[in-house]
């Protein structure tokens, strides 16, 4: 008889570790998965046709590129390819009320998130082709791609 009481305490206590440990797993993989960051990438089709002036407002213009919505400045990293590029491209800067702070000047190598302005929230980015045979590039809805997709542009979500 106490064979099967020492028996039965063995399996009980089995049968809670095994469930502390699966509760113990969930708990670790949903707050993880919450924790977790995600990285977005700018697509070709996030730019509209036009200019961010130096007040950091949106003016019209065929010569630049500039990514339509505000974006977090959370991880923000762009890369180009230095080589290649036909491009330059600016950074503005916005702070939470999603007012303008500050713009780099033009780039043309890569940019990472230690550069942000410490009171920075949000960004724009405005790419700017080099101009052909000294006059500026005029971009349209056929050719506009060509130019964005030269910049990979990602930050976190």
């Amino acid at each position: 008889m106490a064979s099967i009481k020492k028996k039965n305490v063995t399996i009980w206590v089995s049968i809670i570790s095994i469930l502390l440990s699966i509760v113990t797993a969930v708990g670790i993989f949903v707050g993880l998965k919450y924790d977790k960051q995600t990285t977005i990438n700018v697509k070709n089709n996030d730019y509209e046709i036009g200019m961010i002036a130096d007040t950091g407002k949106i003016v019209d213009s065929k010569q630049s590129a500039y990514t339509e919505d505000l974006m977090t400045v959370d991880g923000l990293t762009i890369e180009i390819d230095e080589e290649t590029a036909t491009v330059t491209y600016k950074v503005a800067f916005y702070d939470a009320e999603k007012e303008f702070i500050s713009m780099t000047g033009d780039l043309s190598a890569d940019y990472d998130s230690t550069q942000v302005p410490e009171n920075a929230e949000f960004f724009r980015i405005m790419i700017t082709p080099y101009a052909v045979d000294g006059e500026p590039v005029k971009l349209n809805i056929f050719n506009v791609s060509k130019y964005t997709k030269q910049l990979s542009v990602s930050y976190a979500k």
